[in-house]
Parts: C-alpha cells; structure tokens; sequence
C-alpha cells in the first residue's frame, strides 16, 4: 500500500474503473461464445458464462461489446462485489487490495475467494501476506502453471500467470 492509500470496511468500497478495466483487459473480447481453454465452460463477451438474462452461454451465442462490458459491470456489482462485502465487509482493505480480490473473484468464483486465506490474512492485518497469496492461485485445471513446461505448453497457463502477477501489483500498490 502506497503512503496516501488508505483502508476502509470492505463494505464501504465498490469496484473501481480499474478492476473493471483489469478484467476487460484479462479475459478480452469475443463477441461468439467458445470454450477458452480445455475443460473449459463456454463465455463470451468478457469471459461472461451467463447471460443477462441469467441462463448459461451456450456455443456459438453472441454479444456485442457494448452489450459485453454492462454485462460484466452488472454481474460484479450484483455478484461479485456483493459477496466480498458479505464475506469481508468489515475488513479494512485499501482500493487496490479491494480491486484485486474483485478481478480473482470474477475468475474464479467468490466462494474460492471468500474462503482463501487471503481474508484470513487480512483481518489479521496481515497484508503483504495476504496478497501474496495470491500468487499461490496458480493452477488451470490442476496443472501447476508456475512449472516451465506447463507456462509454456498448457493453453491457458501463461494468462493465468500473468493475471496473477497482475493481481498482485493491484493488491500491493
């Protein structure tokens, strides 16, 4: 955390043009539903696996970017914001941790999130610990995506690295 941040209740922040702009940025755009990568479900849009009408994307679906970011917008005001408040809202946390824990709980659900123990760290006071932690999310489908031949050959693998360490530098200031 930067010397001007500082941390409020969880409940109290909101996802930030930055969070949104990071999971833009993360998951890219595709306007027809695919599967992403092996074992994957099918998205569209922004990574989007369920429509706004609330059933599931199926193949071949599509969405127009416009379309795509009020989706995303909405379900991580409806969805995923509102479970980090219920699963940490009294837990201080500056802008950016909040933003971080916003963009790991659009990838990999809030119940990972909610019981990691990056909020355990937190209500410690345990920051740096805590978001360092997040670096330990690194497996796509039960492949360790650290491993060199797993960055290098897993489809997948190096975005996930990468967003990790994004995630990271957002948690940490």
């Amino acid at each position: 955390m930067t010397p001007n941040q500082r941390r409020t209740a969880a409940a109290g922040l909101a996802a930030s043009v930055i969070a949104l702009a990071g999971i833009y940025n993360s998951e890219g755009f595709s306007p027809v539903a695919t599967i992403p990568v092996p074992e994957d479900i099918p998205t569209y849009g922004y990574g989007s696996t369920i429509k706004a009408d609330g059933t599931p994307v199926k193949l071949g679906d599509t969405i127009t970017r416009t379309e795509a970011k009020a989706l995303v917008a909405s379900d991580v005001n409806k969805k995923f914001v509102s479970n980090l408040h219920k699963c940490a809202g009294d837990v201080p946390m500056a802008q950016g941790e909040f933003d971080a824990l916003v963009d790991m709980t659009y990838n990999m659900g809030s119940a990972t999130v909610c019981n990691s123990s990056i909020i355990t760290k937190f209500r410690a006071g345990q920051y740096a610990e805590g978001c360092a932690t997040i670096l330990t999310f690194d497996r796509l489908h039960g492949k360790h995506c650290r491993e060199p031949y797993n960055l290098a050959n897993v489809n997948g693998c190096k975005g996930i690295m990468n967003r990790r360490n994004y995630e990271f530098k957002l948690c940490t200031g």
